[in-house]
């Protein structure tokens, strides 16, 4: 009998441990809106007190979908008060919130899309182009002997042909083949889309700082 009430005490704490963090954090987070809304500014201890109380959840997707919930509305307070400048903080907030939830529990391409257009989008972007067009497509034509030339080709042949398609700066001098062909399109569809999301992501850098 001693052990069997030992044994739901043990299963009980961690419930209530997992509620009253979550009390605690909503009501930071209920505190932390009222007060944006009332000053129009971030109360910093406030919003490191909520942190620290959704982490403490048991339950990993509850707090980072806790996390979430809080960041935006907090950044939508901030935004309707006209303090841009906190809110960009809590944004970058958000979106390295949303990436974790979406690597852990989500479509592994809404965090791809997450991890481009969080707050070090720019760098994940250039680091995927620079390692897409500079090995990864190389080492496939390659691989495959998937460009013709009339001349020998050599490893940095097929580094010049992969940036030559990437920026769509075609000479002749080389010429896809077979399945090269089907890479090649693939390979310019994705320096396309790279580039429209470049520029979507600065424009909306630029939006955040105005």
């Amino acid at each position: 009998m001693m052990q069997g009430n030992l044994g739901k005490s043990s299963q009980r704490e961690p419930l209530e441990g997992h509620e009253k963090c979550k009390e605690t954090g909503d009501r930071l987070f209920n505190e932390l809106v009222l007060t944006i809304r009332k000053l129009g500014k971030l109360d910093v201890e406030t919003l490191a007190s909520m942190e620290e109380s959704y982490g403490k959840l048991s339950d990993v997707k509850e707090r980072y979908r806790c996390l979430i919930r809080g960041y935006r509305a907090v950044r939508l307070a901030l935004v309707e008060s006209g303090n841009s400048m906190e809110a960009q903080i809590v944004k970058d907030k958000e979106s390295l919130a949303k990436t974790s939830y979406y690597w852990r529990f989500g479509p592994r391409s809404s965090a791809l899309w997450s991890w481009l257009t969080g707050p070090d989008g720019l760098k994940h972007f250039g680091l995927l182009w620079f390692s897409l067009v500079f090995f990864i497509f190389p080492i496939l034509y390659g691989l495959g002997d998937f460009v013709a030339s009339s001349n020998p080709i050599s490893a940095w042949d097929y580094v010049y042909f992969s940036i030559c398609t990437a920026t769509t700066l075609v000479y002749g001098d080389f010429m896809p083949h077979g399945l090269g062909k089907l890479v090649a399109v693939v390979e310019g569809l994705f320096s396309y889309f790279g580039l429209g999301l470049l520029f979507w992501t600065l424009m909306e850098k630029f939006n955040d700082e105005v």
